[in-house]
Formats: C-alpha cells, structure tokens, sequence
C-alpha cells in the first residue's frame, strides 16, 4: 500500500485543543472569514467585536480570536462555558506536567461522585477516579483559567473513552468483566487499547499538551447567558449564529453524561431543537438589528435557505447565502439522509451600517483567509484546486476508519486546513467538497469550488502587525 505523501501545509494547533464536537463548524470556518472579509476587510478586524451566539464546541470564536476579533461568546452550557473560560478567556495559563501527574496521583479518598454513580455503566474504574479527582482539583483552584483547563482536560478523556465520541451506558462495562469477545471489533481497539491507557502519564500528558495548544494572545469573553438576553447590550461588529437545529438530534440528549459529570444533573432540550425551533430566530435578529454583519449557520431539515434568507431581507438586510453538502452522523444515518442533508451558511449586512459606508466595502471584496501560525510565521498554504477534500480520518492518530473516531493524540496530532479534524469524523459530521452558491438575482443554483479552495496566508498575530495579502484565485 502505498504510503500518503506528507503535507506540505503549516499544522495548526489550536483546533486540537478542542474536543470533538458534534455539529462542530471547523471546516466551515474559512468560508465564514472569507464572507466576512468580503464586507468588512481583514485589515479592519483587529480589534473589532465578534460575537458568536452559540459557542458550543468554540471552534469559530477560537478562529475569530487568532484573527485579531474581541470575542464575545455566549452559551447556557456548562460543557460550552468551559471551553470558552480555557481558551477564549484565557491568554496566559497553560496546564503543566505537574499538573498532570497532581491528577494522576493515588488516592485513598472514598469514591467519588462519577467512580460512584458512572462506574462500570460509563466508565471503568480507573478513568472513574481520574475525572473524580480531575474536578475536585478544579474545583479547588484559585485561578479559573486553570480550572477550566483541568476540566476540559477531564471532558477530553470521558470523550476519548467512547467510540465516536458518543459517551454511553453499556458495552464499556465488558472491559470490567472481561467480556471482550462480545464487544464489537470496529469498538474493542476505543475501549481496550486506547481507553485502557487514558490514565498514563504519556496519554493524559499528550492530551493536555493538545489543550495547550489552543491557548494564546488575544482578547475574549465568555457569559454564561441565553444569547437572547446578551443581544441587546453587546455592541458588536459581526454576530454569527449557531443555533442548535430544528428537527434534529439535541445536543442534551448527546452529552448528557458531559452535562451530568459537570453540572451535577441533565439539562432540558433547547428550543431551539423542536420542530418548530426555526421560529426562534426571528427573535434572534430582531434583537441584533444593532448588528451591521450577521451570520447564521443552520441544517435543511426543517427550513429552506429561501426561508431563511427572507427573515434577513424582512428585516432590511442584503443577503447571500451557501449550501453545503454534508453528512450528519454518517454512521447511523440512512442513505437516503446521507444525500438530502444539507448546512446553510446564510450571511446577511445592513447597506446603511456605517461600519460598511465607512470601509467602502461590499460582496465583491477579496478572496481570501488569513489564519495564525503558533509561531507567527507568514507560510503560505497550498489551495486545493477544487478537488476533493480528504476522508475525514486523523492521519497518524490511529486506525480511525475501523473506529469512526479519530484515535488518541500523539506528537503530530496537529492540523492545518485541509487535514481531517476530530469533529468532522465519520461517526458525527463530514461534509461533501461540493459546496452549491445560490445565484443572487434567481433560484438556479451553481456549483463552485469547495470552500476552502483559496489562498490561505498564515500570519502573525502580535499587536500593530500588518498581515494584508494579495488576493489569489484558485
């Protein structure tokens, strides 16, 4: 078999800080920027207020971050607030080895609440004291980017212990038993060689070198409130908007377990997520009219792109909008869902802002995305030249295409652009290369380039660097 030549691009380590994430928007965030910069140029964002509604698993304020945007992130989840306190929050504090092996250390204390109520169901033994420990050191701690770190480090282990990310009551309690003939071939390599070995220094240490990675120089800040209600008092330049989807899977029931470990109990389903949930944003928009830029990500299964479009344009805005092939939950979806699943990206501006009036900008701006290299090093990234993206499997991070899921972190567990990302594995999203742009003056469609089949300039990220490029075409 012959072996995949290695990538020339620049990795990027701060998208494997993060955990995955299902409905995660990493692959999507070059087409977000580059819509962006086409209203209000690069040059301008440093600086300026970007707020994202739904942070989620914070792939999108972590990008809007490394671009020199003031992140404002909102979110009522506790598994959210944690991701945003470590790393959009946070400028400064890094986990050390120290703490690590604090975590690691044998313990006489009794049982705690996840050892006591999660094990053998959820977790073995072993991970059970770990993450037991893991959020009473947090707790303990004084500085609250620390603890945020140590608990995302905790979410990052309960996570890795489950195929596909997906944290269940059942077959993991065979590892207990010794029952591994019974477990399933695709998921005995997650639960024994990998799961097994979360507990050692070298897993647990490589997992929180990860999370460090996502850690550096920029300003942010996270509430712990319905966007609804922060909408009105943030004065911000670009709002995007990531609602849960109508009709679809609820981000409770998927991370109930994460939700349990960290909030002590199971949150209800979200508005957003019922049938009628695509009702809830008008109430969205009506409160950002103050916005000049709105951005909003959301799944055909419920509403069209047109529906959608005709909320901005009810409300005075110009509107352009995407539709993106992609696969939902690919492992357990049907075919036919496989085909008609669709992620609108619709992007709408106010003409009369005078953020836009001022810039002299509009849809036909430059072609580009521009994204920080760690060490603040101009490289630039070879486009794709509308091929097709790669299998969404995490090269070098195990045999993902037997498991689903990438497999655990090693020293090249970093990314650049165009490398498979946690979220996007085959057991939770990975989106087709065919992007389709609808026509602006009629209902054709056209089909275009993949949307990160652009030039791409890796730049420093320092205060008072200037980091323009020229545009490119693919």
């Amino acid at each position: 078999m012959a072996r995949r030549p290695r990538s020339s691009r620049r990795r990027l380590p701060f998208f494997q800080a993060l955990f995955p994430y299902l409905g995660g928007k990493r692959r999507l965030c070059p087409l977000i920027f580059r819509e962006i910069d086409r209203l209000l140029p690069r040059r301008h964002w440093r600086g300026r207020t970007f707020l994202d509604g739904f942070l989620g698993g914070g792939s999108v304020s972590l990008y809007a971050k490394a671009q020199g945007f003031n992140v404002v992130a909102t979110d009522i989840a506790e598994r959210a607030i944690t991701v945003g306190r470590a790393l959009i929050e946070n400028s400064r504090v890094r986990l050390t080895r120290e703490d690590v092996l604090r975590l690691l250390q044998p313990s006489d204390a009794p049982p705690g609440r996840i050892e006591h109520e999660l094990v053998p169901a959820v977790f073995t033994a072993n991970l059970g004291r770990f993450l037991d420990r893991a959020l009473a050191v947090a707790d303990e701690s004084a500085d609250p980017a620390k603890a945020a770190l140590i608990r995302m480090l905790a979410i990052r282990a309960a996570l890795a212990a489950h195929p596909m990310s997906q944290v269940r009551k059942g077959t993991i309690h065979r590892v207990t038993t010794g029952e591994f003939e019974s477990i399933t071939e695709s998921c005995l390599k997650r639960y024994v060689q990998e799961g097994l070995r979360l507990t050692r220094l070298d897993t647990a240490w490589s997992l929180a070198r990860q999370i460090n990675g996502g850690v550096f120089a920029g300003e942010g800040r996270v509430l712990k409130q319905s966007v609804l209600d922060v909408l009105p008092t943030v004065e911000a330049d670009v709002a995007y908007f990531d609602p849960p989807y109508p009709g679809v899977m609820s981000y409770e029931r998927e991370y109930k377990v994460i939700d349990l470990i960290l909030e002590g109990a199971t949150r209800v389903t979200s508005p957003f997520t019922a049938r009628d949930g695509a009702a809830m944003i008008d109430g969205l928009f009506e409160r950002a009219g103050h916005i000049p830029i709105w951005l909003l990500s959301l799944g055909n299964e419920v509403v069209t792109i047109g529906e959608l479009e005709e909320k901005m344009r009810c409300l005075g805005r110009e509107t352009r909008s995407f539709e993106i092939r992609h696969q939902h939950l690919p492992a357990i979806a049907t075919e036919e869902k496989k085909e008609r699943n669709r992620e609108f990206l619709v992007v709408g501006w106010d003409t009369e802002a005078a953020l836009l009036r001022e810039r002299s900008v509009g849809i036909d701006g430059p072609d580009q995305v521009v994204v920080p290299d760690d060490r603040g090093v101009a490289v630039e990234l070879e486009p794709h030249r509308g091929r097709a993206e790669a299998p969404a499997v995490a090269r070098g991070l195990g045999d993902a295409e037997d498991e689903l899921q990438p497999g655990l972190p090693d020293e090249r567990g970093l990314l650049a652009l165009s490398d498979p990302v946690p979220e996007l594995q085959h057991g939770i999203d990975r989106p087709h290369a065919v992007l389709v742009k609808r026509c602006i003056d009629g209902d054709a469609e056209v089909g275009m380039d993949p949307p990160i089949a652009h030039s791409h300039r890796l730049a420093p990220t320092g205060p008072g660097v200037n980091s323009e490029t020229k545009e490119t075409t693919s």
